[in-house]
């Protein structure tokens, strides 16, 4: 079974231990015990920065991550989300993720209730 939940300093993942002292929040895809993909990133201003995502090149578990972190957002009152570089345009675009020419996702709330891959379940 698959599932995402947040990274916690008790967590013994040293790489995610190391990225979170450096300031890096994130969350983590498992499958079981074993790790599959993760993201990465941080408060920034009025909403949150997504810095890296990693999904072993799996759409859908791209997007879940995504969403995790967007409702992250919301939950804690921002509407603001904003991709890094280091993310995929490529994978955003096919995804249907509506950014504006700076990379940065308002409207998280609405966002959020059009899923393409919740959809189609």
């Amino acid at each position: 079974m698959l599932y995402i939940r947040p990274f916690t300093s008790e967590d013994n993942l040293p790489d995610f231990l190391e990225a979170y002292r450096a300031g890096s929040l994130s969350y983590i895809a498992f499958s079981g015990k074993e790790p599959v993909g993760h993201i990465f990133y941080r408060r920034e201003g009025d909403g949150l920065l997504i810095e890296a995502v990693e999904s072993g090149g799996d759409d859908a578990l791209f997007d879940g991550l995504v969403r995790a972190v967007c409702d992250a957002a919301v939950q804690s009152g921002s509407d603001r989300v904003r991709f890094g570089p280091a993310v995929s345009r490529e994978t955003l675009a096919k995804l249907g993720v509506p950014l504006d020419g700076e990379g940065v996702l308002t409207g998280l709330s609405a966002f959020l209730r059009n899923c393409k891959y919740c959809k189609s379940c």
